[in-house]
């Protein structure tokens, strides 16, 4: 009976539940920690935690999938992957401290073995603007003494190379890739749990349908019994006790099915909540609801509004056009100003003052450039196409977002339009079952309207808690349509 205690609410939609509008946020370790479904790591402390029924309220399945689905902790590798790539482009940037040192030998036929050996310090800056700065202080044993010296390098290219934008492409796309892949995870959480409602509710979905289907089986199996007491007395007949017989068969055959489904739910469950697929857990989540009431045109403006993935493709779109001026650029020819200026000093050893009195410097154009930049050309005829490609993605992804809007407000009404119909079929089929019950227990008819009625009540129930199950599982999707079930974090 005990679908009976919520049918009433359900029925008069007095209960509500939290605002269909609310945002989720994710849990803090500690929040999980507090409603005590940390996994334990221990072995023995495992094996004990199967033994106990775990108790899952949507909030506390919610926290844990967060936490522990496999799926999202992979995506979630991905940020610290993006994360690493970009610590990496920038340290193109850092000052480079580049020890360097050199020995060995070589023989002359004339002169004999020749000994070399040195040492040097090269401290290296590559700066934004495309510039590149290098001294090298450094001292090298020569046949006769020791030559100390301190060259400096400067490399500014005229060209190729002279935008700033060109030289922190790197970073750039690394940072592209970083927003990218929070998005990503973001959207992974929203998408889990979604999912993780759906599974909490289709276990409730498959329970009640048990209950139901044993409160079937045990009306049938009195009809039967007291079809065949009015048999051994002539008011029925032996089709009376085939008719009730095969129903009573119908409904243990769906008894059954419903049982193996609830198996399989709470296997499912398990197995997304990274559980044990032996853990006792028992499932608490109520089947009450609010009902929905958003015009169609608001609901989309809502969706444009918040929707991460149309921050995504408008993102994209500028990594495109950002992408195109980098291969635009590109097409310029190699041409570097080279600026080099060294002293140095020589001494018999190294314990007197070395004196640089030798200064060299030199001013060079340097190039390495295809003249022709035919490959460089086609790259940027191809960025042209991404940017246009990446224009059209963004329209259609907002198209797409409205599309997937509109499809969900229409299986949220037709969910509550269900649950209205099956509410009056099952008081159709009370009644009719009450006038059956009455005729046949005086002897006025068979039992053929009473086991119809009894079908039809129970097929009535049953659509009702699966509609009511679409019904509260599509306002949390209808939440993700709209952008409007998690707050995402800041910096997508």
């Amino acid at each position: 009976m005990k679908f009976l205690f919520f049918l009433i609410p359900l029925l008069l939609m007095s209960c509500v539940s939290s605002s269909p509008f609310e945002r989720i946020s994710t849990p803090s370790f500690s929040e999980i920690e507090a409603v005590g479904i940390v996994p334990f790591k221990d072995e023995e402390a495992q094996e004990l935690q199967v033994h106990i029924t775990l108790k899952l309220t949507l909030e506390k399945a919610i926290a844990l999938a967060l936490r522990a689905n496999r799926g999202l902790l992979s995506v979630e590798e991905q940020v610290d992957y993006s994360r690493l790539s970009l610590l990496a482009a920038k340290s193109k940037f850092e000052i480079k401290f580049k020890p360097k040192a050199n020995a060995g030998f070589g023989k002359h036929s004339t002169d004999g073995i020749e000994r070399k050996y040195g040492a040097g310090l090269t401290i290296d800056k590559r700066f934004e603007s495309g510039s590149s700065l290098a001294v090298t202080p450094r001292v090298d044993r020569l046949d006769g003494g020791f030559q100390s010296g301190v060259d400096v390098s400067l490399r500014q290219p005229l060209f190729l190379g002279s935008n700033s934008e060109y030289n922190l492409s790197s970073v750039n796309s690394a940072e592209f890739s970083f927003r990218s892949s929070k998005r990503a995870v973001f959207l992974t959480q929203v998408h889990t749990v979604v999912t993780t409602v759906a599974m909490m509710y289709r276990v409730v979905q498959q329970r009640e349908l048990v209950e139901l289907n044993e409160l079937s089986v045990s009306r049938l199996t009195g009809l039967v019994e007291a079809t065949k007491a009015k048999e051994n007395i002539g008011l029925a007949t032996p089709i009376d006790v085939l008719r009730g017989e095969w129903q009573l068969g119908f409904a243990l055959e769906s008894l059954l099915t419903s049982s193996e489904s609830l198996g399989e739910s709470l296997d499912d469950l398990r197995f997304h909540l990274s559980l044990p697929l032996d853990q006792s857990i028992e499932v608490e989540a109520p089947l009450v609801y609010s009902p929905f009431d958003m015009n169609v045109n608001e609901a989309v403006a809502i969706a444009l509004d918040n929707r991460v993935e149309i921050d995504q493709a408008y993102d994209v779109y500028m990594e495109s056009l950002r992408y195109s001026r980098i291969a635009k650029h590109n097409t310029l020819p190699q041409l570097d100003l080279v600026f080099g200026y060294s002293q140095v000093g020589v001494n018999e050893n190294l314990v007197n003052n070395f004196g640089l009195e030798d200064h060299v410097w030199n001013v060079n154009l340097v190039t390495t450039s295809d003249i022709a930049r035919t490959a460089e050309r086609a790259g940027f005829e191809q960025s042209l196409i991404r940017v246009t490609s990446a224009k059209r993605l963004f329209n259609m992804q907002q198209d797409g977002i409205a599309r997937e809007v509109k499809r969900d407000v229409r299986n949220l009404k037709r969910a509550e339009k269900q649950i209205e119909i099956q509410t009056e079929q099952i008081k159709n089929s009370e009644a009719s079952m009450r006038l059956s019950k009455i005729k046949f227990n005086h002897g006025l008819g068979d039992n053929f309207d009473l086991v119809e009625a009894e079908a039809d009540l129970r097929q009535a129930e049953v659509d009702l808690v699966a509609a009511v199950v679409d019904f509260i599982v599509g306002n949390y999707r209808m939440r993700q349509s709209l952008g409007t079930l998690m707050e995402s974090p800041e910096g997508i």
